[in-house]
């Protein structure tokens, strides 16, 4: 596949994501996919892995929202950056317990780089501030000097 076609391949999932059709976001997940969430230590399988991944999003943030800041695509990879935000008004899934919800706003920038095969998502690895997303979140104190 070209640059540009695994590029308009993962806007369509993000597209997906904020209207909430997350099976279509989920059918460009191959088989043995995985996802694997850095920050938290989470690995996703397949599919219905990927779905569950986007569910604990938009479970913990109901009016959860990305915006695409950048894409740089090749032939066999994509790497998105974009701004989540929502308000956490649902448990957040972690591996370590659930979190309940505070009420507060969040902004947080993301980093996902993707890996494609023929026109699947073959893995991912998610990268974001997760020390900033607990500080902005009143779970975690800020450190002096340092913007949430």
């Amino acid at each position: 596949m070209s640059a540009r076609d695994n590029e308009a391949i993962v806007r369509e999932t993000y597209e997906a994501f904020n209207a909430r059709v997350l099976d279509r976001a989920a059918a460009y997940a191959a088989g043995d996919a995985e996802w694997i969430t850095v920050a938290k230590g989470e690995t996703f399988r397949g599919p219905e892995g990927y779905k569950r991944y986007m569910q604990n999003w938009t479970t913990a943030f109901s009016d959860a929202s990305t915006e695409i800041t950048a894409v740089h695509a090749g032939e066999d990879f994509p790497i998105v950056e974009f701004i989540g935000r929502g308000t956490h008004d649902g448990p957040m899934r972690r591996p370590g317990g659930d979190i309940p919800a505070t009420g507060r706003s969040l902004e947080t920038r993301f980093c996902e780089v993707f890996d494609m095969r023929d026109g699947k998502i073959t893995g991912a690895r998610s990268y974001f501030d997760l020390a900033g997303m607990m500080v902005q979140l009143g779970l975690m104190p800020a450190l002096e000097g340092a913007e949430p």
